[in-house]
């Protein structure tokens, strides 16, 4: 009988953990940890293990840690990373682009279970990353703070290099370019792969950095895009609604130069509770933002009485899915709450939801609001 793989499944929910380790169990040894830290712990004294299957997001230390740890110390082991974020076009264009292999959660574990076959039997060093095209692996390592070195290669063989620490940019390198340029000749290849590995930040650089962030170039790319592909969109008119006070004028500044880095953007708004909104922006021609934030607060109200009265804890974010778009509701405090609404076949619900903790920051300072009120 042939030895059976030893898998390590890490994931913060232990529940994510038990039943993939079920499913897995005919086919291979399974291992759990619901942290980094035990992660690293059951690495360290196991050496039998070929494979590690984590979630992307979890507090602390993060898959992405993980990640760099194994591409470090342990190489010969394969990756799958899981995550949360994936849209069904994110995941259809990547796919077609041949750029990573896919899967999402809810995890689909025939899916899961094929893809870690593919991975045991391939030779070499695997990682599948699951609905994150490059884009959106450079918005989660700046929104976490990783420094890592980012190799793509294009399906002409022309190679890039992205090195960076959170926003900052250490070097940015093509065949041909380098530094800003380099990044958008990289952000403009339409098919290729993409490696994520650690990048040691106490040698001392040997070139000198780039003076903007990584959110200004993927700022000026995506207006760069925007601008060549402006023929094909000449339908789409902005349309910004403010209210006359200082506090809401300064909001709709913070929400129009935000929304042109979030994909599938379609409106956003700070809303009051009793349906009345702070401060909006909008690409619908004609869209009423006083109605939807009547809507929106709504259907808030509805969720947070039903949690109360179900004994279901705190309404932290709600989630409303169409067959076109996603409607995101992150809460403030009792009185104030968030709203943004992306198209399903252009947005990333997880990346979506990144930018608008990072937005949410800095339009509770705006508002006098305390931090980590949701």
């Amino acid at each position: 009988m042939a030895k059976k793989p030893r898998i390590l499944v890490v994931d913060d929910e232990e529940s994510m953990v038990f039943s993939i380790q079920d499913y897995l169990s005919s086919y291979a040894d399974c291992m759990g940890a619901t942290n980094y830290e035990e992660a690293l712990t059951i690495l360290q004294k196991d050496e039998g293990i070929s494979l590690v299957v984590s979630d992307i997001r979890m507090p602390g230390k993060d898959g992405f840690d993980l990640l760099m740890w194994l591409r470090e110390y342990r190489p010969q082991i394969k990756v799958v990373m899981m995550t949360a974020y994936g849209s069904p076009s994110v995941r259809a264009l990547a796919k077609q682009k041949g750029a990573v292999l896919y899967l999402e959660k809810p995890l689909d574990l025939e899916q899961l279970m094929a893809l870690i076959r593919q991975a045991v039997e391939r030779k070499g060093f695997f990682v599948a990353l699951e609905d994150m095209e490059l884009a959106d692996v450079l918005q989660f390592l700046s929104f976490s703070g990783k420094a890592a070195k980012v190799l793509v290669t294009n399906d002409l063989g022309e190679q890039g290099e992205i090195d960076l620490e959170g926003e900052e940019i250490f070097w940015i390198r093509t065949d041909t370019k380098v530094k800003e340029e380099a990044f958008y000749e990289i952000m403009s290849w339409e098919g290729g792969k993409f490696e994520v590995h650690p990048l040691d930040t106490r040698k001392k650089p040997t070139r000198e950095k780039l003076s903007v962030p990584l959110s200004f170039l993927l700022l000026e790319d995506a207006r760069r895009k925007d601008e060549a592909s402006a023929t094909h969109r000449k339908g789409v008119v902005d349309i910004v609604l403010r209210q006359e006070d200082t506090v809401g004028g300064n909001i709709v500044d913070m929400l129009v130069a935000w929304r042109a880095n979030v994909a599938g953007f379609v409106e956003a708004a700070i809303i009051n509770m009793d349906g009345t909104y702070i401060a909006g922006v909008s690409n619908k021609p004609g869209e009423d933002l006083s109605l939807l934030a009547a809507y929106c607060a709504k259907s808030m109200k509805n969720t947070i009485e039903n949690l109360h009265v179900n004994r279901r804890g705190e309404c932290k974010e709600v989630l409303i899915t169409t067959d076109t778009h996603h409607m995101i509701f992150q809460k403030f405090n009792d009185d104030i709450f968030f709203a943004l609404t992306v198209a399903i076949d252009e947005g990333n619900l997880g990346i979506s939801r990144l930018q608008m903790e990072q937005l949410s920051k800095k339009v509770r300072k705006e508002l006098g609001l305390e931090e980590n009120l949701h």
